[in-house]
C-alpha cells in the first residue's frame, strides 16, 4: 500500500515573530481612523456623495430592499448606512494590508 507523504507540514514548525500589542493597538487605531477619514469624505465631498446617491438607485440595492425586508423609510437609510460603513471599512482594511506588505518590502531591503 502507497502512503502519500506530504512535502510540508500543515502547521510550519518554524519560528514566526509574534506581534505586540502595542503593534495590534496601532493597527487598530489605524484602521478606526481610517475608516473615520473614508466615512468624513463620503459625508462632506461632494463626488462621493454623489457616487453613493447612484449605488442606491441601482436596481441591485433595490433587490436588496426586498431581499431584506425592508418596506420603511428609515429601513431603507439604516441599510444604506450599513453598506456605507462596511464599504468604508473594506476599503481602510484593503489600504491597511497594502500598506502593512509595502512595508514588509522595505523591511526586507
Amino acid at each position: 500500500m502507497l502512503v502519500a507523504r506530504r512535502k510540508r507540514p500543515i502547521f510550519s514548525s518554524s519560528p514566526r515573530k509574534e506581534i505586540s500589542v502595542l503593534s495590534t493597538l496601532g493597527r487598530m487605531v489605524t484602521l478606526l481612523g481610517l475608516t473615520v477619514i473614508f466615512l468624513a469624505l463620503v459625508r462632506f465631498y461632494r463626488p462621493a456623495t454623489h457616487v453613493i446617491q447612484y449605488v442606491a438607485g441601482t436596481s441591485l440595492w433595490q433587490r436588496l430592499y426586498s431581499l431584506f425586508h425592508v418596506e420603511t423609510a428609515l429601513g431603507r437609510e439604516q441599510l444604506l448606512l450599513m453598506g456605507i460603513v462596511l464599504s468604508c471599512f473594506c476599503l481602510a482594511l484593503l489600504l491597511q494590508l497594502l500598506g502593512l506588505w509595502i512595508l514588509g518590502q522595505f523591511r526586507k531591503r
